[in-house]
């Protein structure tokens, strides 16, 4: 497998990992009793759903590199 290769698949579990924290922490703040510990684990949600962004920004940036 190249560098590249081994890179996309880095980045490509790390969406995963991205979007599984989404769902745990939005489970979390479902579960939360009070208003700052809800918006804490909304919070998380909302900063795991940008870092996805990110990765999948520069997964297809790779993808175009030679």
């Amino acid at each position: 497998m190249s560098a590249k290769e081994e890179l996309i698949k880095t980045i490509e579990a790390a969406i995963k990992d991205e979007r599984q924290a989404q769902i745990d922490y939005k489970k979390a703040a479902e579960m939360a009793e009070d208003p700052e510990t809800r918006a804490f684990f909304e919070q998380l949600a909302k900063d795991e759903e940008g870092h996805e962004k990110v990765l999948k920004r520069r997964l297809a940036a790779l993808k175009l590199m030679k």
